[in-house]
């Protein structure tokens, strides 16, 4: 099986829709670029429709009408096995190829931007003088180390009101970011001891 190949911007790319249209449509790459696998957004007429990079464009077609990439999802390739399996599956049960990528892409959420929450951590210098709740706020904070803690975890592990963490971030002690939901899991250590 080939390597996945990756396009410079403007390059053109061959990109599979889960429209009813049967076939590999020809885009440009977007800015940034994209690889085989990709999932995209890509302009099918008056409206956008979710896609997968599926090789090369064939160039048959007028390059100035050919329109670029709208933007390339945040989710991880489809990886060139499944893409085979697609196209051998279609092939063997006489399904259109663009029927089986829809059924292959009915993840709820696959095309919607990340969800982000307001995470908290100790920023800069803690202050001498504090009143005893912004003082367990900060103890807490230290507890949790360097992990990302939202304000109910922090408000309830320091059994303080929220107000007293946001008056920690006034004052610079605290520092307010925003973090994706869903973060990826940790890569596994065998290498580390531990409880399976």
């Amino acid at each position: 099986m080939a390597a996945d190949r990756t396009y410079a911007p403007g390059d053109l790319v061959g990109v599979l829709t889960t429209g009813p249209l049967g076939r590999v449509l020809d885009y440009k790459a977007p800015e940034g670029g994209c690889g085989d696998g990709d999932f995209v957004e890509v302009p099918l007429g008056p409206r956008r429709v979710l896609g997968v990079v599926w090789g090369p464009g064939e160039g048959s077609f007028d390059p100035a009408r050919i329109r670029a990439v709208h933007r390339v999802l945040e989710a991880a390739p489809m990886r060139a096995e499944l893409r085979a399996f697609l196209t051998r599956a279609a092939d063997y049960t006489l399904t259109p190829l663009a029927a089986m990528l829809r059924l292959a892409t009915r993840a709820p959420g696959l095309g919607d931007a990340v969800s982000m929450r307001k995470v908290y951590r100790l920023a800069g210098p803690v202050p001498n003088q504090m009143s005893e709740a912004r003082f367990r706020v900060v103890e807490a904070l230290r507890r949790f180390g360097h992990a990302p803690v939202t304000l109910g975890e922090l408000a309830e592990e320091a059994g303080s009101g929220a107000s007293v963490v946001k008056g920690l971030v006034k004052l610079g002690v605290i520092a307010e970011e925003d973090s994706p939901r869903d973060l990826p899991y940790p890569p596994m250590q065998p290498k580390v001891g531990g409880h399976l």
